[in-house]
């Protein structure tokens, strides 16, 4: 426990930290190890594969040599972090640091770490710059090969279209439409003036016809009201003309066809009906 304070002591008097050595200097084996078996595992390298099958073999071939690599690495490494704890940062006996020493370590030892600190935040700063760069540039080209890509397929739809303007049936076709479009205008107004005229002609004949059925009626009506007694002297005298039929009809039938038809006057018996019956009497 002597020994450790000891040691404790000494290193921090001369701004000492053996195990952050050794973890720095772990980290770098470390990362010179994986950069050279990334290295050996790029695309480029396993692309010259001419089957599928033979860089899958490369790639488990370049793991096995990497968990090899790393196994011995590891090993040597805690030997020589135990050699470096135990024999290279060892403290003598009876060392002892002025205290002058120790705040000079101190101090220096804070300037360092102020100095790193800085620099690290400068690199921070700068790398959240370049994302934010990389990101505009990125947009930018997506914005071009998207404006490209539009351009590219309006060149060839006009490219299109110019051909076919081009071409003289498509003209012809074009010019002859242009001037269809009056002659159909003009005809389509014609039908529907000739479709306006036939329907109010139709309407006029329908209304003339009704018109002429209802005077029709009328007139007959008319001419066909008489009465029973008339009517009794008109069948009396055909049948005394014709000397064939059936005799004359009983008192008893006369008086009711006379109740039955009791409505009828004598105005109403028409021109040749009274002449008949006239004659008839003589």
């Amino acid at each position: 426990m002597e020994d450790g304070d000891e040691s404790a002591v000494a290193e921090a008097a001369l701004g000492l930290n053996p195990q952050l050595f050794v973890d720095e200097v772990h980290g770098i084996i470390a990362d010179i190890s994986a950069g050279a078996f990334e290295a050996a595992a790029a695309p480029g390298v396993l692309g010259a594969a001419k089957a599928a099958e033979k860089a899958t073999d490369l790639q488990r071939g370049l793991n096995a040599i990497h968990h090899i690599v790393k196994d011995r690495l590891d090993k040597r490494m805690a030997n020589w972090e135990k050699f470096c704890l135990l024999h290279c940062f060892d403290v003598p006996k009876g060392f002892v640091a002025a205290e002058d020493d120790n705040s000079c370590a101190k101090e220096s030892h804070k300037d360092e770490t102020s100095d790193l600190d800085l620099e690290l935040d400068s690199l921070r700063r700068k790398l959240e710059s370049a994302n934010m760069e990389s990101q505009n540039l990125e947009r930018e080209m997506s914005s071009l090969e998207r404006q490209t890509t539009y351009k590219g397929k309006l060149d060839s739809s006009v490219s299109e279209i110019q051909k076919l303007f081009e071409d003289k049936s498509v003209q012809e076709n074009f010019e002859g439409l242009v001037k269809a479009i009056p002659v159909l205008q003009q005809k389509i107004i014609d039908m529907s003036k000739k479709r306006t005229a036939t329907t109010c002609l139709v309407d006029q004949q329908v209304w003339n016809t009704n018109s002429l059925t209802d005077n029709k009626r009328q007139t007959l009506d008319k001419s066909f009201t008489a009465r029973a007694e008339d009517i009794q002297d008109v069948v009396s005298i055909l049948q005394n003309k014709s000397h064939v039929g059936p005799p004359l009809l009983p008192q008893g039938a006369q008086d009711q066809g006379r109740r039955h038809l009791g409505g009828a006057s004598n105005s109403n018996i028409p021109g040749n009906s009274k002449k008949a019956i006239k004659e008839g009497k003589k």
